[in-house]
């Protein structure tokens, strides 16, 4: 969409005078910028309510979160009326049509040639595979070896961490094992821990229905595979309500393991500068982005090369370091991860005594998607089932800052 067209703006509400001229000044451009990749689309109408204190920001903060607003409540719209045919949504990127096993074996078996590397584009029809069906048939039809083979290249290409890089203990989850999701379930090192801080699969609180997934007949060795083809494919499940249902690719390189650093944004400065003077002598930005991976999780130093990380600590590349120096005072950062952690978990009634491990399971780890291009940047985040007592926090993520990173608004799906 290059040109946006408003009728009628109709405004209620106290601050109604100030909003008539945000709209008239700073929204035309933020409108711009918000609904630059969206296709075209007529609408009747469309309400959009501002749930934020409008004097604690300036015309052009509140300019790019209403316009936010309006794209959010656009794209509904549009899911609402999409026309679907025979063979499924009219625009799907296949032929008009949802693709099916065939168009995911066509980019499996080019997967299968190219060597796997992380953060490698993967094709849009491998969300598919997260169709229960559709892995079924695709297993079936490569057969176990290249089955397992095409679970390793996405775990390579999505960067998914291998816990003390040793082999996962196997759960009696294989190839020709029904598998019980509850959906959509992260790998375990991003599952939810339980009240002792050990890692478990988490269970849906919202009750979701359980499905059963046959992938094939041949079990999967668990020494082979760091995560369950259930998990790997639930990764896929979450990505497809990440990613523009338009792309043909999906830019792994994006994807954080880490979305909710940007719950913890009140904190991150000062962490991130306690960091720094613990270590005076090295670069400081590499600090940041060590510091702020330890709070994601502080047995994961490959997490300083997340996008997020790097895009709050002030790279302005998305190219990660070229070399990474472990930081001499490892412990005393880990320790300030954890009181950012607690000064978080303060601010949820009933969970202000939550462990480090908790609150990082059940809102930090989560995946996400970084939309360097877009300006200001975007991150469009995934949401957990405890993100029900997020409205209780005393201020708005829908765009943040910090002193050394541009402004980042965040989006969370579904």
């Amino acid at each position: 969409m290059t040109d946006v067209a408003v009728d009628t703006v109709r405004l209620r509400g106290p601050h109604a005078r100030r909003l008539t001229g945000v709209a008239a000044r700073a929204l035309p451009a933020a409108l711009e910028r918000a609904l630059a990749d969206v296709g075209d689309v007529r609408v009747d109408e469309i309400v959009v309510r501002l749930d934020l204190d409008v004097t604690a920001y300036d015309d052009e903060t509140l300019a790019v979160l209403w316009a936010d607003s309006i794209r959010a409540q656009l794209l509904a719209v549009r899911r609402e009326s999409v026309s679907v045919g025979p063979g499924g949504p009219v625009g799907d990127p296949v032929g008009g049509r949802v693709p099916g096993p065939r168009d995911v074996l066509a980019v499996v078996h080019a997967l299968g040639a190219t060597e796997a590397g992380p953060g490698m584009p993967l094709p849009r029809a491998v969300l598919e595979l997260a169709d229960s069906d559709t892995a079924r048939a695709v297993a079936d039809e490569i057969g176990a070896d290249a089955w397992v083979s095409l679970l390793r290249t996405l775990c390579h290409a999505l960067r998914l961490p291998v816990p003390g890089q040793a082999p996962r203990q196997a759960t009696g989850t294989g190839l020709g094992t029904p598998v019980e999701r509850t959906g959509p379930l992260l790998p375990s090192s991003l599952a939810a821990p339980d009240a002792a801080g050990t890692q478990k699969r988490r269970v849906d609180e919202a009750g979701t229905q359980k499905r059963r997934v046959d992938t094939a007949d041949t079990p999967l060795k668990a020494e082979e595979l760091p995560f369950t083809p259930g998990e790997v494919l639930d990764v896929l499940a979450v990505l497809a309500q990440l990613v523009d249902g338009r792309t043909t690719a999906v830019e792994t390189a994006a994807v954080t393991r880490g979305a909710g650093l940007v719950l913890l944004y009140p904190w991150l400065a000062e962490h991130c500068r306690r960091a720094e003077d613990l270590h005076a002598g090295l670069d400081g930005l590499a600090v940041r982005e060590a510091a702020l991976a330890a709070i994601v999780d502080p047995d994961d130093p490959a997490l300083a090369d997340d996008p997020l990380v790097g895009l709050l600590a002030g790279r302005t590349s998305s190219e990660p370091a070229e070399l990474r120096v472990p930081l001499a005072r490892q412990d005393e950062v880990a320790e300030s991860a954890a009181r950012v952690l607690a000064s978080f978990a303060a601010l949820l009634p009933g969970f202000e005594r939550s462990s480090p491990g908790f609150v990082r399971g059940s809102w930090i780890a989560r995946l996400g998607v970084v939309d360097r291009d877009r300006d200001p940047e975007l991150l469009t985040a995934a949401t957990r089932p405890l993100d029900v007592v997020l409205p209780r926090l005393p201020y708005p993520v829908g765009l943040i800052k910090l002193p050394w990173s541009p402004p980042l608004t965040v989006r969370f799906r579904p």
